[in-house]
C-alpha cells in the first residue's frame, strides 16, 4: 500500500508541474500581449503644439517641411500615407486619414503596417488646428484646414522623407560603343517625394570620352520637378577618336536632397573604318643656291594624303636666321579633299651680308589636328662676284704699264 501511495503522489506531482509551466506560459503569452497593445496604443499622440515645441521634441534634430494636401490627394512620408478627399456623394464632408502600407524589403518580403488612426468632418479636422499628431516618435504633423477643399500640413521628421529622386533607362545593360562614335542614352528623372526640387545632374569624367545632358534643344546640368513629376532627359556620350579600346564605367548622378546613381558599363571597340587624316609636303628642289642680296623661289606642293578632308591648312617655317625674309603665295588654304594637293610659291630674300656657306629652311606642313614630319631645304649662298673690277683693274694697270714703258724708251 505504501508503494502504491507513493507512486500516485508522483502522478499528482507531475501534473501539478506541468499545470504550473501552462499557467507560466500563459501568463508571459499575457503580459506580452498586453505590451504589444500598448505599444501600438501609444504609437499615435494628439498632443498640443506647445507640449511639441518644448522638452524631448525641441532639438536640431527634426526637418520641417511645409506641405499643401488638395481634395483627392495622397503623399506618402516613409512608410506613411496621408490622403485627403472630400466625398460629397455620400455625406458631403471632408475626411482625413493617416494609414501605413506594405513596405518592400528585398525582393520577396515585406514589413506589414497598421492603420493608426482616422479623423472624419471638418469640424474634427478644425479641432486639430492647434495639435500634433505625433507617430511613433518619428513623425510629426500638424493640419490645418484652409477651406477650398485643401489642407495645409506641416510635417517634422527624424529623416527626411520628404524627398526621393529616382532615375531609369532604357538603355541596354552593356553598351558595344566605336572610337570616335556618339551615343545618346536616354533617362527618367523622377521626383516621387512630396516637395518640389532642383536636381543637379553629373556625370564620371575621362580623357577618353565627353558628355552632356539635353532637354529637349537645350543643354542643362540641373533640372526643377515638382512633387510626382517625371522629365526626360538625353546624355550625349561622345567616344574620342584615340580612347583606348576596353571596358569602362560611365556613371550618372541626379542629386537634390536626395540622390539617385545609374552606371553604365560599356566596351570600346577599335574602329576598323577609322577615318585617316595625313598630310604631306613635297619640294621641287631639296638644294638650291644663290647670291647674297638675292631671291630664290620654290615651288611646294601640299598633299592630303589621308582619306578625310582637311581645312585650315598652311606650312609652319622656321629660318636660318631672324635677317633672313620668307614668305609663302597663300597663307591658308582652306581646303584640301582626301588625295588632292595644293601648290604654294615659298620666297626666300638672302640678305646682302650673309656670308658664304650652307643654309637650312625647316618647312612642315600643319592642319587643323595633324601635321607633317620636318623637311629641310637646303641654301647654299655665294658672295656676289668681283671678278670683272679685278679684269678692270689688271687692264687698267697694264695699260698704264706699257704707256709707261713706251715713254721711256720710245725716243731712243
Amino acid at each position: 500500500m505504501g508503494h502504491g501511495y507513493y507512486n500516485m503522489r508522483c502522478k499528482i506531482l507531475k501534473i501539478q508541474n506541468k499545470v504550473t509551466a501552462l499557467l507560466s506560459l500563459l501568463l508571459f503569452i499575457s503580459v506580452l500581449v498586453t505590451f504589444t497593445f500598448l505599444a501600438t496604443a501609444k504609437s499615435i499622440e494628439i498632443i498640443n503644439i506647445n507640449e511639441f515645441n518644448t522638452g524631448e521634441f525641441n532639438d536640431n534634430e527634426w526637418l520641417e517641411e511645409n506641405i499643401n494636401l488638395s481634395a483627392n490627394e495622397k503623399i506618402e512620408l516613409g512608410s506613411y500615407a496621408i490622403s485627403y478627399s472630400r466625398n460629397f456623394q455620400e455625406n458631403g464632408t471632408g475626411f482625413i486619414e493617416l494609414v501605413t502600407f506594405d513596405k518592400k524589403v528585398g525582393f520577396e518580403s515585406s514589413e506589414k503596417f497598421y492603420q493608426l488612426r482616422s479623423f472624419s468632418g471638418s469640424k474634427e479636422i478644425r479641432e486639430l488646428k492647434d495639435k500634433i499628431i505625433f507617430l511613433n516618435s518619428s513623425i510629426a504633423i500638424s493640419v490645418n484646414d484652409t477651406g477650398l477643399g485643401k489642407l495645409k500640413l506641416k510635417v517634422w521628421s527624424k529623416k527626411d522623407l520628404f524627398s526621393e529622386i529616382n532615375m531609369s533607362t532604357t538603355a541596354p545593360e552593356f553598351l558595344l560603343i566605336s572610337q570616335s562614335e556618339t551615343v545618346n542614352i536616354p533617362l527618367k528623372i523622377n521626383n516621387n517625394g512630396c516637395i518640389g526640387e532642383t536636381v543637379c545632374l553629373e556625370a564620371s569624367e575621362s580623357e577618353f570620352y565627353t558628355h552632356k545632358f539635353t532637354y529637349g534643344d537645350y543643354r542643362i546640368n540641373k533640372i526643377k520637378l515638382n512633387p510626382k513629376e517625371t522629365k526626360d532627359v538625353n546624355i550625349e556620350l561622345r567616344i574620342d577618336k584615340d580612347c583606348t579600346p576596353g571596358e569602362y564605367n560611365f556613371s550618372v548622378n541626379a542629386s537634390g536632397r536626395s540622390s539617385a546613381v545609374l552606371i553604365f558599363p560599356f566596351i570600346v571597340e577599335e574602329n576598323s573604318s577609322k577615318s585617316i587624316e595625313k598630310l604631306a609636303i613635297q619640294l621641287s628642289k631639296i638644294y638650291v643656291s644663290g647670291k647674297s642680296g638675292s631671291e630664290i623661289v620654290i615651288p611646294v606642293r601640299i598633299f592630303n594624303s589621308g582619306d578625310v578632308d582637311l581645312k585650315d591648312i598652311g606650312l609652319d617655317i622656321k629660318s636660318p636666321m631672324d635677317s633672313w625674309e620668307i614668305h609663302v603665295s597663300e597663307k591658308k588654304i582652306d581646303l584640301i579633299k582626301s588625295k588632292e594637293y595644293e601648290t604654294v610659291d615659298l620666297t626666300i630674300r638672302i640678305p646682302s651680308e650673309t656670308e658664304n656657306g650652307d643654309y637650312f629652311v625647316d618647312l612642315k606642313g600643319v592642319a587643323d589636328n595633324v601635321e607633317t614630319e620636318e623637311t629641310k631645304l637646303r641654301v647654299n649662298v655665294k658672295s656676289q662676284s668681283n671678278s670683272a673690277w679685278i679684269g678692270i683693274i689688271i687692264i687698267v694697270l697694264v695699260i698704264a704699264g706699257l704707256f709707261f714703258v713706251f715713254k721711256k724708251y720710245g725716243r731712243r
